[in-house]
Formats: C-alpha cells, sequence, structure tokens
C-alpha cells in the first residue's frame, strides 16, 4: 500500500512538472479557440487565465488610466492579477526588443503608437488574432492579418482660442491657413511628418509638398507637442494651432479654457496600436484581455471614461466631435518611413 501511495505521489509530481515545463503557448491557444463557439471560447480562456492568475502589460497609457481600466476589467474577471509597466513609447519598445533578444519573455501584451510598433512586427514578436467584433472597427484602424488594433487612438484637430477667433473666421480648409490674415498667427508642432504623409496620400507628392512650402511662408511659431500649443493657445499668445491631439486637449477645455476644435481633411488619426506577445507567457490571459479590451464595454470604457478616441463605431464617446471616419491612419507601415518624412518634413518648412 506504501508503495502504491508513493508511486502515485511521484506520478502526481512528474505530472505536474510536465505541465510546467510545457505551459501552453500563444499559438497552441489561439489554434484551440479557431474551432469553439462563442461560449466554448470563454469558458476556455477563463479556466486557463485562472490558472495563469495574471496579465503583464507594457504600455504608454498612464498609471492613473490603466487603473481606471483594469478595475473595469476586473469587474468582470476578478482572478487576475493585473502587473502594468508605464514608459514612454522609445523607452518601452527598447526594453520590449532587448528582453526578448534576452530570451526573457515576460509580457504579455503590449500599447505602443502604432508607428513605433512595427519594430515588434518586423522582429516576429507579434502573434496575429482576430478578435471577435473587429468588423465594427473604422477600415484602415486595425490589421486585417490580426498583427496590431487600435486600442485607442488620437485625432487630429485644428485647436483655436474662441475668445478671438470667430465662427466666420474659422478656417474650414488646409488651403484656408493661407490666408494673408493668418501670417505670424500660427502654431505647428515641428515634428509633425505624419501631416507630411497624410496630404501625399490625399492630394499626391507633388501638391502635398507645394502646400507646405505655401504654409511655411506664413511666419509660422513651432512648439513641440500638443500639450504646449494647446496651453499656449488657450492663454491667447496664439489664436491657432494647426495640428494637435484633439481628445487630450479637449480635456483642458473641459477645465475651463476657452478652445474650439476643427477637423480638417484629410481627417487623420494616430492610434495606440495593441499588440499580443507572440511569447506570451499566460496567453490565455492575454487574448482574454484582448477580448474585452476590443470589445464594445472595453471601448465604452476608454471612450467614456477616460476620453480616449475610438475606432469602433457606434460607441458612445466623451468627445463625440471626434468619432469620425478617418481618411488617413498612422498605421505601422509608417514607421520604416518616418525618419525619412521627419527629415524632408522639417526641410520644406525651413526648420533647423
Amino acid at each position: 500500500m506504501r508503495r502504491f501511495i508513493l508511486t502515485g505521489f511521484v506520478q502526481a509530481i512528474l505530472l505536474a512538472l510536465s505541465f510546467s515545463l510545457h505551459a501552453a503557448t500563444m499559438a497552441e491557444v489561439a489554434a484551440k479557440l479557431a474551432a469553439q463557439s462563442a461560449q466554448q471560447k470563454r469558458e476556455f480562456l477563463v479556466k486557463g487565465a485562472q490558472g495563469e492568475g495574471e496579465l503583464v502589460f507594457y504600455g504608454t497609457i498612464l498609471v492613473n488610466e490603466f487603473t481606471v481600466l483594469g478595475k473595469a476589467f476586473n469587474a468582470r474577471y476578478p482572478f487576475l492579477a493585473l502587473k502594468h509597466y508605464f514608459a514612454p513609447r522609445q523607452e518601452l519598445l527598447n526594453r520590449s526588443l532587448t528582453e526578448a533578444k534576452a530570451g526573457h519573455h515576460a509580457v504579455d501584451a503590449i500599447q505602443v503608437d502604432s508607428s513605433y510598433g512595427y519594430q515588434l512586427i518586423n522582429d516576429n514578436l507579434v502573434h496575429p488574432y482576430s478578435v471577435p467584433g473587429r468588423e465594427r472597427f473604422f477600415d484602415g484602424t486595425y490589421d486585417p492579418a490580426g498583427n496590431w488594433y487600435s486600442m485607442y487612438h488620437l485625432t487630429t484637430a485644428l485647436v483655436y482660442n474662441t475668445a478671438q477667433v470667430k465662427a466666420e473666421q474659422l478656417p474650414q480648409s488646409y488651403d484656408d491657413l493661407l490666408q494673408p490674415a493668418w501670417k505670424g498667427k500660427l502654431l505647428f508642432d515641428p515634428e509633425a511628418a505624419y501631416i507630411l504623409a497624410a496630404l501625399e496620400q490625399a492630394w499626391g507628392k507633388a501638391k502635398a509638398v507645394e502646400y507646405l512650402g505655401k504654409l511655411a511662408k506664413q511666419d509660422l511659431s513651432y512648439r513641440r507637442g500638443g500639450a504646449l500649443t494647446t496651453q499656449v493657445v488657450s492663454t491667447g499668445e496664439y489664436p491657432i494651432g494647426i495640428a494637435i491631439n484633439g481628445e487630450t486637449s479637449a480635456g483642458i477645455r473641459d477645465k475651463g479654457a476657452p478652445l474650439g476644435f476643427k477637423l480638417l481633411a484629410p481627417k487623420i488619426v494616430k492610434p495606440e496600436g495593441f499588440f499580443l506577445m507572440k511569447n506570451s507567457p499566460h496567453p490565455h490571459a492575454a487574448i482574454l484581455f484582448a477580448e474585452w479590451v476590443l470589445s464594445e464595454e472595453g471601448q465604452t470604457q476608454l471612450a467614456v471614461n477616460l476620453g480616449k478616441g475610438t475606432a469602433m463605431k457606434g460607441v458612445k464617446s466623451k468627445y463625440q466631435e471626434f468619432q469620425v471616419q478617418p481618411d488617413y491612419v498612422v498605421t505601422p507601415k509608417l514607421g520604416p518611413k518616418l525618419n525619412e518624412y521627419l527629415r524632408e518634413f522639417r526641410q520644406i518648412m525651413g526648420i533647423h
């Protein structure tokens, strides 16, 4: 009897060791899900995630914002501990790539500016996954192959001081910014190279370059970053900022700043891309979070409670004015060309 008990005990240990040595991979989990119904899929993911116990998320989303998002997620899935590493996009990307090269696979999912995220795809670190309901996202705001999705986005908008610019004076197009009345009164971001890419797609290269050359003669003042531009416009130092992040600046308007916004065509959005990691140590938890954060429930949390832009059609948003079908989306495809566009943009604008 003792021998029988001992043998059974040893077998149990060996079985547990075997399981730990061969934890499910992202590819294996995704393959199993492909043939399951929605109910079976949820039960499978929940059971697997319960065993994993945690989710490791790298993102540029602020810590306090991810805390709000995490509470909403944990209200539905309380058994998962969420571990969030926050860093600026380049630092986050450097950490992710360095860990991967060292064979240290710690992260399950990453959120980062989509034009930077191309490096994750190029280094074969991302696992494609078809999220249910993705047909509700605006065209161009996700990869049909499933390599990335727009977790949320920033909408490029013209910002103006409502005390200085009357409704009838407000520019309705990029061409209107060339009017003599605006000379010396416009702010622009010296690193807004995506504007050149968007205008090139909409108008063709020659016309885009010609237009920006004319705009440069409007005695522009340059401020790096939308936050500073919005602050300067709100104080009345300059009446108009050409390109800022609409949703972020609308938060400043909510605090009483005299700000108004106008979306100029081509309408541009800059997604914060969501990427599932190929070597995720917690693949069930990673996919469970992906399906939630890219669902109507998750997108509503981002859009309503956090004021983020959402690419999902029909979702209520705190800033509905920016909820539009974009003409140009900054995707990972822009990433390899970004430095080239930046160099050309600065050359055209005469920025040294």
